[in-house]
């Protein structure tokens, strides 16, 4: 049988009562993926992975491992911009489900079918939370690097020319990047730079009061907030990094970034102050 194409004849049930397997399926595939795999093709897989759903097929065939074990597929379904990246991986993802796979006396996994993802389905609230305390340059250059749409950015100092960088190879392929930022003298080494690649709103000063957020939304699929400033000094310091797929959460934080990116017009000419 073709991987990709499912024949009714090797299906015998198709149950919604492994709805809440296959979600303890994906997710534990997800967090095997953070621990084992840090490659591209691994990130890669985990944002397929986390848009995607899954059913269990079990089938007629015999997996010959075991007298009377018959084969188990899985049918992964998966948003229709991502089907083709998945198809090039399909390797992977079969090794991957492989190994997570809960192989029983009666069934064994089969094999990889892959499908499109039923549109209604993008409208599951799907949610998922991590934190990090090192590494979170990487963490941050990582997420960008996944962002396929729109990258939003605020934070109050913004210094660290490596993210920069990977922000004008995302401009440059088309992505919407904005940023806010605070008009903090330190900003001033790459303001002029960012001004020239970037829609970027710095935010007025008033008195000791100052722009203090740090938060980055990817595609209004998830948020990154804590801590950390996106400077040099940063990286000495003890700082907290959060990321939050949970759309209700990304809203809000949607909400307040435009709210400071309408202050637009009134912070035109700060960039010739200094």
């Amino acid at each position: 049988m073709n991987a990709d194409v499912l024949d009714a004849e090797d299906v015998i049930t198709r149950g919604d009562c492994m709805n809440k397997q296959a979600e303890i399926f994906l997710k534990t595939c997800i967090e095997y993926l953070k621990e084992m795999d840090e490659t591209s093709e691994g990130k890669e897989i985990q944002t397929i992975l986390r848009r995607s759903t899954i059913d269990f097929i079990k089938t007629n065939k015999f997996s010959n491992k075991i007298w009377n074990q018959m084969k188990e597929n899985i049918n992964l379904r998966v948003p229709i911009p991502l089907l083709a990246r998945a198809k090039e991986l399909r390797n992977d993802l079969v090794q991957l489900f492989g190994q997570v796979y809960k192989e029983t006396q009666s069934y064994a996994f089969g094999d990889l079918i892959l499908g499109p993802k039923y549109l209604e389905d993008a409208d599951i609230n799907y949610k998922e939370y991590d934190v990090v305390f090192d590494s979170i340059e990487k963490t941050i250059i990582e997420a960008i690097r996944d962002a396929k749409y729109v990258i939003w950015i605020a934070v109050a100092w913004f210094t660290n020319s490596a993210i920069l960088d990977e922000l004008k190879k995302k401009k440059s392929d088309g992505l919407n990047v904005r940023i806010v930022t605070s008009e903090e003298y330190s900003n001033r080494y790459l303001l002029e730079n960012m001004a020239q690649e970037f829609e970027v709103i710095p935010i007025k000063k008033c008195g000791n009061n100052r722009l203090h957020d740090k938060f980055c939304i990817i595609d209004f699929e998830y948020v990154m907030h804590g801590s950390y400033n996106w400077s040099e000094n940063a990286k000495n310091n003890n700082e907290t990094w959060s990321t939050a797929l949970d759309r209700d959460l990304v809203k809000k934080f949607a909400d307040e970034f435009i709210n400071l990116y309408s202050k637009k017009d009134s912070n035109e000419n700060w960039f010739n102050s200094f």
